[in-house]
């Protein structure tokens, strides 16, 4: 029992917060892996290949230039160019320099975000199965995340209709992940525009996470976004990381685009916390942005390759069903049907399949959807078949228990 007053006299904000489901898994994988145990990881959403060398040639630069010093609280002038001008490139959206901050990576540029908007007694609409930082930064407000909740049948797919059922007087904000984290679905155009016309009428922010968004296999509806920009104005909040297209996962640079007032809110924020996302970070950053791009539509095929084969194989197996995701690296297969007395929760199911196979996954239980695993393919085409391989060998034991 903690000493009142004492140093593990933890807050209430502390005490609720839940530990990230993949990285409890992460952690136990890597705990094994330090016992020369053959762990196959497919739990951690983060890319297997390098950081490309021109991006990482820039940074070292940069340090042997003497760029280790304080940037301003909202980035280099360059990097906040950078990004405006990738997103008018890549996705026809326009937002001034003044119009984005530099953040230590995509979660504080949730978390700013957050704080920034939300008060207590607001309600923040989340699409559901859906990664859970988003409601634990809800929570860490002081607000109430209100999930919605898609559908298998449905591609997990949000729709206008589903958001119009879940607002009310309090919603402040709608939170849209596409492609979604964990399942892959991306919003289709249509809808997009619907909600935005929602928030505009019902005045609620929309927070929009492009994390994904280059690793999009099909047409992803992000040249709607000036449609969007131009329908909301500054209702629209885009929150972005170079994490996933650029493999800069540790490098933590992340970036919000909005309006003037709420940048430079989460400017004073930034200053008061993290100070500023270390410079040559930053550097590198500025390369990866204006450099070439050609790598990240190699990426994109070769997830596109491995969804192709692990969708596939893992729709194939007994008893199992699987939305094909269409975007981003992580499969969302359904086990539902593997559960009872023996495994009554995918939870202990993802425990006994790293216990028993060596397999780390993460349960869905973590996204708000039991019975559910989220398998992350950004692995080698070799982990991959040797998983669904140890996978398959799992799942039969228990079909004959």
């Amino acid at each position: 029992m903690s000493e009142n007053g004492s140093a593990t006299d933890l807050s209430r904000r502390a005490l609720s917060l839940e530990v990230s489901p993949t990285v409890a898994v992460a952690q136990r994988a890597s705990a094994m892996k330090a016992k020369g145990e053959p762990v196959l990881d497919f739990s951690v959403g983060e890319p297997d290949q390098p950081t490309p060398r021109h991006i990482a040639a820039a940074a070292t630069a940069a340090i042997e230039a003497g760029q280790t010093r304080y940037t301003p609280a909202a980035g280099l002038p360059a990097l906040r160019a950078a990004v405006a001008l990738r997103y008018r490139k890549d996705f026809k959206v326009n937002f001034s320099d003044g119009e984005v901050a530099i953040t230590t990576g995509g979660k504080q540029a949730l978390y700013l975000a957050c704080q920034a908007l939300l008060d207590r007694g607001d309600e923040v609409v989340i699409p559901s199965p859906h990664w859970p930082t988003f409601s634990e930064a809800v929570r860490l407000a002081g607000a109430r995340p209100i999930l919605v909740h898609t559908h298998e049948k449905d591609g997990f797919k949000i729709t206008a209709r589903l958001v119009s059922k879940a607002t009310s007087p309090r919603t402040k904000a709608v939170i849209l992940n596409s492609p979604s984290n964990p399942t892959g679905a991306v919003i289709d155009p249509e809808d997009l525009l619907v909600i935005g016309d929602m928030a505009q009428r019902r005045k609620f922010t929309l927070l929009y996470d492009d994390t994904y968004a280059r690793l999009t296999f099909g047409k992803d509806g992000s040249d709607v976004l000036q449609d969007l920009r131009d329908a909301i104005g500054d209702r629209l909040v885009v929150l972005g990381t170079a994490s996933k297209s650029y493999c800069m996962t540790g490098w933590r640079i992340g970036w919000m685009l909005g309006p003037k007032p709420l940048v430079d809110a989460c400017a004073a924020l930034i200053s008061h916390s993290t100070q500023c996302p270390a410079a040559f970070a930053q550097a590198g950053a500025v390369e990866a942005l204006t450099g070439p791009q050609k790598f990240v539509q190699e990426l994109c095929v070769e997830y596109r390759r491995r969804r192709d084969f692990i969708h596939a194989a893992v729709a194939a197996l007994p008893k199992v069903s699987c939305v094909s995701p269409g975007g981003g690296f992580y499969l969302f297969p359904n086990l539902a049907r593997y559960l009872g007395t023996a495994v009554p929760t995918t939870l202990e199911l993802s425990r006994r399949l790293l216990e028993e196979q060596r397999v780390a996954v993460v349960p869905g239980e973590g996204f708000a959807a039991p019975g559910y695993l989220r398998i992350s393919f950004a692995r080698p085409m070799e982990d991959l078949k040797e998983g669904v391989r140890r996978l398959a060998a799992f799942l039969e034991g228990l079909r004959e228990v």
